[in-house]
């Protein structure tokens, strides 16, 4: 399973960068959704954890972090950092975890994996996840068209997901939708790239009120987030 990352390290410059090191980028991001969730003696999972951002952030909030990843190198650097490892096979998980998670992380991921591997993962959710838990992810919008930069530009794309997707997904499984739509995207950079950033999203709220006007209710983001709960 490996094969198509055996330079992605160095592709995504993961090579220098620490590991479990989030941007204030990253920590914005994270908190908007999960701030509160993510806590103290929490126990959170994140599917391929890459270089270790979230679960970074997730650590600082004093969580006990678990994570699997197809890349070996980054399994090496999460085994250094005390991070517990979990099979690729989300069926194996319930024989590692120590207990229900708070919280699945799927950032950037499910459209790595193959739609069989995506229903499996909404399933180990709704069996895993505590109560009130939530699966937390994040992947290019199929039914945009601003996605296809980023969803053909990997060659380690599978799958084409969008929000009706996966709630299809989910149907029949004890997990509910609590958000679907268009990212928040934090500020940063000082005062002109809070303004830089504010100008930009009124443009595109503008655009996208335009081409809802002639074409009707397309979802235009680039990247969807779906938040769903344990019920």
């Amino acid at each position: 399973m490996e094969d198509g990352y055996l330079h992605y390290q160095a592709l995504k410059g993961w090579d220098d960068t620490p590991f479990m090191q989030p941007s204030a980028t990253d920590a914005q991001f994270f908190a908007h959704y999960l701030g509160g969730v993510v806590a103290a003696g929490a126990l959170v999972a994140e599917v391929g954890f890459g270089n270790g951002n979230f679960l970074g952030w997730a650590a600082a909030q004093g969580a006990r972090i678990f994570g699997s990843e197809v890349q070996a190198a980054a399994r090496e650097k999460a085994v250094a950092a005390g991070v517990g490892l979990l099979p690729l096979d989300f069926n194996a998980w319930k024989d590692v975890l120590p207990g229900r998670l708070r919280v699945i992380a799927a950032i950037d991921v499910m459209e790595h994996l193959t739609r069989a591997q995506n229903s499996e993962l909404l399933t180990a959710a709704a069996r895993l996840l505590e109560p009130g838990g939530l699966l937390f992810a994040r992947f290019p919008n199929g039914q945009s068209p601003l996605s296809l930069p980023i969803q053909h530009g990997d060659q380690t794309h599978v799958s084409v997901l969008s929000a009706p997707i996966v709630e299809q997904m989910a149907q029949g499984l004890a997990l509910e939708v609590v958000y679907a739509g268009r990212p928040f995207r934090p500020y940063a950079g000082g005062l002109p790239g809070r303004i830089a950033r504010k100008a930009q999203d009124v443009v595109r709220s503008g655009c996208d009120r335009a081409i809802r006007m002639v074409y009707g209710p397309l979802p235009m983001h680039a990247n969807t987030v779906m938040v769903l709960r344990r019920t």
